[in-house]
């Protein structure tokens, strides 16, 4: 029997996400709704200033975090956005799009709402009714990985040069990367366990939850049938789990060798 290939590892790219979208209102605004540690308000013509529970986050500001710090955002639609260490992100008021400088995320957007825009240096991501996590180090890595739903990336200024990404899917890319890599699987189980974005102090647990364990379901199942075979191997926080059989793991890792892990916290 052919084996599906799976594996978990982290991710190098210059990049731009951009997420498949139906017609839905633009977002407004986002209220922060947790600061854990040090987080900013980033004003281009002022600086940066403390930031607050309550605070609204539309026009050109963008929300900062410091090392060990994480907070969350809620848009005006309840698409749910969570921010890592050492992130700063912003969107355009009026649009669905989303700007991820650097560091890790998490978001949520509710179904049937329309999707967003998740743009980095190099690559666009696109996704309506998904959960997924973006993680990006500049000149380093990029690595994007979905929980539930599905997304098409897109390398920016290339024509025709996308993937779609399913459950339990992701994408690790290098920053001078000419193509976007095919997908791997990772663990999902152990992601959910173990990612400071998904098991947020204080927070609810996702609106998606239950999409995520169905994922989960699934991957199990094939676990069972030995078309997943764990490797024990773990790079960075948690999402590093590799799932493969022995000569995709080696095609995989010779491929990502040099690589940057993730430092924080996804």
């Amino acid at each position: 029997m052919l084996k599906t290939r799976f594996a978990l590892v982290a991710v190098a790219l210059y990049s731009g996400i951009f997420v498949e979208q139906s017609i839905a209102s633009p977002l407004t605004s986002a209220e922060v709704t947790k600061i854990i540690n040090r987080v900013s308000v980033i004003e281009p013509a002022k600086g940066d200033r403390p930031a607050a529970l309550r605070d609204v986050i539309k026009d050109d500001l963008g929300l900062q975090t410091g090392a060990r710090s994480r907070s969350e955002l809620l848009f005006q639609d309840n698409t749910l956005t969570r921010l890592g260490a050492e992130t700063f992100f912003s969107f355009k008021t009026g649009t669905r799009d989303m700007t991820l400088e650097k560091g890790s995320m998490l978001l949520q957007v509710p179904k049937g709402l329309g999707g967003a825009k998740i743009h980095t240096a190099a690559v666009t991501a696109a996704v309506t009714g998904t959960t997924i996590m973006v993680e990006y180090s500049p000149g380093k890595y990029l690595k994007v990985l979905v929980l539930e739903g599905s997304l098409r990336l897109s390398r920016n200024g290339s024509f025709g040069d996308s993937v779609v990404l399913h459950p339990g899917k992701m994408v690790i890319m290098r920053p001078d990367a000419k193509k976007i890599p095919a997908p791997i699987d990772v663990d999902l189980a152990q992601i959910v366990r173990t990612s400071t974005l998904v098991n947020f102090p204080g927070s609810n647990i996702l609106p998606s939850m239950s999409l995520i364990q169905a994922a989960i379901n699934d991957q199990a199942r094939e676990l069972t049938k030995g078309t997943l075979v764990p490797t024990n191997l773990v790079m960075g926080h948690g999402t590093n789990v590799v799932l493969a059989s022995k000569d995709q793991l080696s095609k995989t890792m010779g491929s990502l060798a040099g690589l940057a892990t993730s430092d924080n916290g996804a």
